[in-house]
């Protein structure tokens, strides 16, 4: 086996985006929900459809607080919101690009040919084996690949190739391995499959030796739709746990952009690659350099940041060979291309690869959060974690945690861990996991403990993921507290319906 190649800041570019602004924003037109996605962070609210009218007034709202490329509309399940088609039509009449992060268990071919002409320009869809999917329960991620290339058919078919397609997954540690396994699958789809986005479970966690509070009060976190008291002993996987395990198969996989966390600069949060190959063969991964050159170009022109992308500008990447003067990654892919003549009139494929990581708890009680993540929502006037909502919901604050006996002294502070591996084992996770920045700022990634849908990603609900340089769809969706982010409905202590996300978002 190849020796662990660490993930550094210092090897990647940071990716620009932040609070004001940022390549996507969350939006949530409702919050009923289809299907129970276990790693959800949003409530399952049977009325939850929101009025059209205020839906757009929100997105007036955003439009003064907010730069952005795109809007991943999420929720709840938005294929089943009444309005879905006006409202893509509204945000593309406005020049965003309209987004759809889903579970995929309402799509329809006829659903797919009216959101086109709507103007949609990608959709993220959750897929994984913790959801509670009428004739899928109890399939593996490996039987679930039937439904995903049913759902990328479907989409390609329908909307005549001009709609980007991701998939999110949340991953669990009985899942991790196969990671590998939904790698190769991506890469065989890479005609119709622009983005593959790995959203990590988090969990709050009761026992975790914290003691939380809101607005100075304490507070039970088993009321947060994100917290499975059968997770209470589940060890927190990290960014550098999914790029081991794709190197088992691919020891040259490579990242080239990143985004950091709020208290530990050298975590890997939401983490990019871009991969240049075909179904049967990659070629390279393009470098941070390459990330960079793509981002301001699109500012510099367009005035923001790039997420998602027409699929057609990432099905020829012949088009890059005479940049391969300037960039080093791009060199080392036309040298290699040039080596197979026999191949040289093949379609060239750049596909995204997103990786999650949601809220990580330090052993002092910090969060932290994903730092300049895209799936900020608009909550009270104020942009703010889109998978920690619930928490503003329930107690009109934020949580916050400190070791138990901690304001007595008895207590030890604790720093993060100084490589990009921010915490402990033991220390990970009480409280939501993560999505962008902090109060005023971007929500945490792709999806608490759940998953929206949503990168929801980048790349990348994975958010989240929904998700995300579309540089091919970024992901997003998503994008989430301690966990990542699907979509779904459980019960929550009250008795109230719980949800998820298909990122989520991200």
């Amino acid at each position: 086996m190849n020796p662990r190649r660490p993930l550094t800041p210092e090897t990647y570019y940071r990716l620009p985006w932040n609070l004001a602004d940022n390549s996507i924003t969350w939006l949530e037109p409702t919050t009923k929900c289809n299907l129970y996605c276990e790693g959800c962070y949003r409530e399952n609210d049977p009325d939850g459809h929101r009025p059209l009218a205020d839906v757009i007034r929100e997105l007036e709202t955003v439009r003064k607080l907010r730069r952005t490329d795109g809007i991943s509309i999420a929720g709840g399940e938005p294929l089943i919101y009444p309005h879905i088609v006006e409202l893509v039509r509204y945000v593309a009449a406005q020049g965003w690009k309209p987004i759809i992060n889903s579970n995929g268990q309402a799509l329809t071919p006829a659903l797919v040919r009216d959101l086109t002409k709507a103007g949609l320009v990608g959709f993220t869809m959750h897929v994984d084996s913790h959801q509670k999917r009428p004739g899928w329960i109890g399939k593996t991620e490996l039987e679930l690949c039937e439904l995903r290339e049913k759902l990328a058919n479907m989409i390609y078919e329908h909307s005549g190739g001009t709609v980007a397609c991701a998939f999110n997954a949340t991953i669990y540690r009985d899942t991790l391995d196969d990671i590998p396994m939904l790698t190769r699958w991506a890469q065989a789809h890479m005609d119709r499959v622009q983005t593959m986005v790995f959203i990590l479970f988090r969990s709050v966690k009761a026992q975790a030796g914290f003691d939380c509070h809101a607005g100075g009060k304490p507070v039970d976190v088993g009321q947060l739709v994100y917290h499975l008291d059968h997770m209470e002993t589940h060890k927190d996987i990290l960014a550098q746990d999914v790029a081991d395990k794709i190197r088992e198969i691919d020891p040259d996989f490579e990242p080239c952009a990143f985004l950091n966390g709020t208290e530990d600069p050298r975590s890997m949060k939401w983490l990019l690659t871009l991969k240049v190959g075909d179904k049967d063969r990659t070629l390279g991964y393009l470098g941070p350099r390459f990330a960079e050159l793509v981002q301001v170009f699109h500012h510099f022109f367009w005035g923001t940041y790039l997420a998602y992308t027409r699929p057609w500008l990432v099905r020829t990447a012949q088009a890059l060979f005479p940049l391969a003067l300037f960039s080093k990654s791009i060199r080392k892919v036309f040298l290699k291309w040039l080596k197979e003549p026999g191949k040289w009139t093949d379609c060239l494929h750049i596909q995204s690869i997103m990786i999650i990581q949601p809220c990580d708890v330090f052993e002092d009680g910090r969060q932290n959060m994903c730092d300049g993540c895209p799936d900020a929502i608009l909550h009270k006037g104020r942009m703010v974690w889109s998978c920690r909502v619930d928490e503003l919901v329930k107690y009109g604050t934020f949580i916050t945690c400190t070791p138990r006996g901690g304001c007595c002294g008895t207590a030890t502070q604790a720093t993060p861990a100084e490589s990009g591996a921010n915490l402990p084992a033991e220390a990970a996770g009480t409280l939501p996991a993560a999505k962008p920045e902090a109060p005023l700022a971007v929500k945490p990634e792709a999806s608490a403990p759940a998953v929206k849908q949503e990168v929801k990603a980048p790349a990348v609900k994975e958010e989240a993921p929904a998700a995300p340089i579309e540089m091919p769809a970024a992901a997003p969706q998503a994008p989430a507290p301690p966990a990542a982010k699907p979509k779904s409905a459980a019960k929550s202590k009250s008795g109230k319906p719980k949800a998820s996300k298909a990122k989520g978002k991200k």
